[in-house]
């Protein structure tokens, strides 16, 4: 136990803390290892669970992505319910026992003795459908924040969460390139590479599975780690997502993360463009971007722990977000003519990546201070329900463009990709002219706590001069 060194006797934290984040962690990044994973291998996926009759017409890895995203929109709405009425840990332990469950239907779909195809494409959906049905940890971020850390603690705490997303990705990305055969064959259908490859997921399900029904015991500590903790308001869900709905910076901050959400995401088409140009990197520019993020957005949230700068940080990173967006759509106008082609292509990936993954923890902590006291798991759910419906919507008008014949000539494989990337260019635009122009966080919680701690102070100085006399 730890006390906080401001309020002297005031607020703890609890060791237990880490085992709580800790199983949130894993819980995240083996759940995104299961999105990820066919997503990374498009044309293997197809081959294997639709065979070489059903290739060409096979949308298997498509679905697969696209499931994910359906689904998180409904769990989140059933997430902020679940989290907000029964506490952080059953909906912790829900998902977990979702996250094993689904990895197991998947394994039992890779089965190489199973080659009727239908079987097989029905039980990846099946298991991919209930994985995602873990997706409701999305809602806990903040309040496990809130809940069991120090106030200077919270954004740190946030961009753990947050990295486990892009430690998934990586993951999710990096197996199959490496289990998997790169050369497209029929021998696939009877390859047991996918099977290893989902027996590590199933097994790395089992951790969160044992931390959360056996090390960690409570929702909340014993006692409160700050002053908006100590005063958290409980009220009806409904009335907490409309008073969310109806607050005008709100929606502005649901613009921004949304955007920032989907742009991030939009990575996983834009490695497929790239091939389109030349290069062959499969989907390693992926994991090299992941990986960089991981370590700016854990900088950064030191940074916005220290200074609460959220809007500074969340503007800054539009531009960049922006001007890198613009710079790749560009720089891919030209063909892949040699090594450095690539290390400027990665380069790139890896500032988007890592703007959008920073903006994600500090897109949650912006809207619990603008809407506080509305609880944590109600604001951090309405921010990613829309971002999860935007996610699945540009992805969607991505590969829709590719297909048009619009602006540019269809060129075969890889069709339209130009236009696919121009929108991804002009949502980027976009989101920073909303941040710049329309962002105003108000700081509720902060403010409060700030009050608390004077109230505190000026009570402790009062006793001390009354003692003098």
């Amino acid at each position: 136990m730890e006390k906080y060194d401001t309020v002297e006797n005031e607020y703890r934290v609890y060791k237990e803390r880490w085992f709580i984040l800790l199983a949130t962690v894993i819980l995240i990044f083996t759940n995104i290892m299961q999105w990820v994973s066919f997503s990374a291998q498009i044309d293997q996926t197809n081959m294997f669970f639709c065979g070489p009759d059903g290739f060409h017409d096979c949308s298997a890895a498509f679905l697969s992505n696209q499931i994910y995203q359906i689904v998180a929109v409904v769990v989140s709405i059933i997430g902020m319910y679940f989290a907000t009425v029964f506490g952080t840990l059953p909906t912790l332990r829900l998902a977990s026992v979702f996250n094993i469950l689904g990895a197991t239907i998947r394994l039992v779909s890779s089965l190489p003795t199973l080659q009727n195809f239908f079987w097989r494409q029905f039980l990846m959906i099946l298991g991919t459908s209930v994985a995602a049905a873990a997706q409701m940890y999305f809602v806990v971020f903040s309040k496990i924040a809130e809940s069991w850390f120090f106030p200077k603690h919270r954004a740190s705490a946030n961009v753990a969460c947050s990295n486990s997303l892009e430690l998934g990705v990586v993951l999710g990305t990096i197996l199959p390139s490496i289990i998997i055969p790169s050369v497209v064959s029929k021998d696939l259908i009877h390859s047991w590479t996918f099977f290893f490859m989902n027996s590590i997921v199933a097994v790395s399900c089992l951790i969160p599975l044992f931390l959360l029904f056996i090390l960690c015991r409570r929702s909340i500590p014993e006692t409160p780690p700050s002053a908006s903790s100590q005063h958290e308001v409980n009220g009806p869900v409904t009335r907490g997502i409309l008073k969310c709905l109806t607050d005008r910076q709100f929606i502005v901050q649901i613009i921004v993360y949304s955007i920032n959400f989907a742009i991030a995401n939009g990575i996983i088409y834009t490695s497929n463009a790239i091939n389109y140009r030349g290069y062959n990197l499969k989907g390693y520019p992926i994991a090299i971007a992941t990986l960089v993020c991981m370590f700016s957005a854990y900088f950064v949230g030191i940074i916005a722990d220290r200074t609460r700068k959220f809007k500074t940080i969340a503007l800054i990173n539009a531009f960049v977000v922006a001007v890198s967006v613009l710079a790749l759509r560009l720089y891919l106008i030209k063909v892949y003519s040699g090594w450095y082609d690539s290390v400027i292509v990665c380069g790139l990936l890896s500032i988007i990546m890592s703007c959008c993954a920073i903006h994600t923890p500090i897109g949650n902590e912006m809207g619990v201070e603008t809407t506080y006291p509305v609880q944590e798991s109600i604001s951090t759910g309405v921010l990613n329900t829309f971002g999860q419906a935007w996610l699945f919507t540009l992805y969607f008008v991505m590969y829709a463009l590719q297909d048009s014949n619009w602006i540019y000539k269809n060129s075969g494989k890889g069709g339209s990709w130009e236009l696919s990337m121009d929108f991804w260019a002009a949502m980027s635009i976009l989101n920073f002219i909303v941040a710049c122009f329309f962002l105003r966080p108000r700081y509720n919680r902060l403010k409060m706590e700030e009050d608390a701690q004077r109230t505190q102070e000026a009570l402790r100085e009062s006793v001390s001069t009354i003692c003098k006399y």
